[in-house]
């Protein structure tokens, strides 16, 4: 049987706290790598869950769903209801919250990753991958506040890079708490492996 994470990812499912998409139309960043595959822009709201799990119902095929910002917590709560065709959660500046304006935002995001490792390990297990992918670095460089918008350029190369490896091809324990940011217990290096390792 073909395991999720060995498909294709053609449609990825933007979650946007900020809205940058106007009247429905994809920031102009976006539109190169929406001529390969579908993307599909939700605004945050207090439907945002329901209208996520709708688009990844309408889709036939792997799914990445991409969040940033506050959107990052919806985002794995999407994940945990298991829908069958998610394959990759990447986010973009989820610990933002925990940042001082204009300072770089690595260390609020690694501690929000920390936060998240049993959930993500949790989906792990599920063959749901989590990863952050970009991250502000403050000052000149960005020039904008925690979150990185979703419409910046090093969001759309993190995303394109991140698909281009939907998979971490690895059954070594090391590699799977890299991965999960846990010690494995033999119970999930057996896991692991079955899910990781080609016949």
């Amino acid at each position: 049987m073909t395991r999720a994470s060995d498909q294709v990812i053609g449609t990825v499912v933007v979650l946007d706290p900020a809205d940058t998409a106007t009247h429905g139309a994809l920031p102009g960043t976006w539109r190169e790598f929406a001529q390969t595959r579908d993307v599909r822009w939700i605004g945050q709201d207090e439907d945002a869950p329901a209208r996520v799990e709708h688009e990844l119902a309408g889709v036939d095929g792997a799914v990445a769903l991409v969040a940033a910002g506050t959107a990052a917590d919806t985002a794995l709560a999407v994940a945990q209801r298991r829908p069958e065709n998610l394959v990759l959660v990447l986010l973009v500046d989820p610990g933002a919250a925990g940042t001082v304006p204009g300072a770089p935002a690595l260390a609020a995001n690694e501690e929000w990753m920390h936060r998240m490792t049993r959930r993500r390990a949790d989906l792990a297990a599920e063959d749901i991958d989590v990863r952050l992918v970009a991250v502000s670095t403050g000052g000149s460089e960005d020039r904008v506040t925690a979150p990185l918008p979703l419409g910046h350029p090093d969001v759309v190369v993190a995303v394109e890079s991140a698909l281009s490896h939907p998979t971490r091809e690895s059954a070594d324990p090391e590699d799977f708490a890299e991965s999960v940011g846990i010690d494995p217990t033999p119970d999930q290096v057996d896991e692991y492996r079955a899910r990781t390792e080609h016949p």
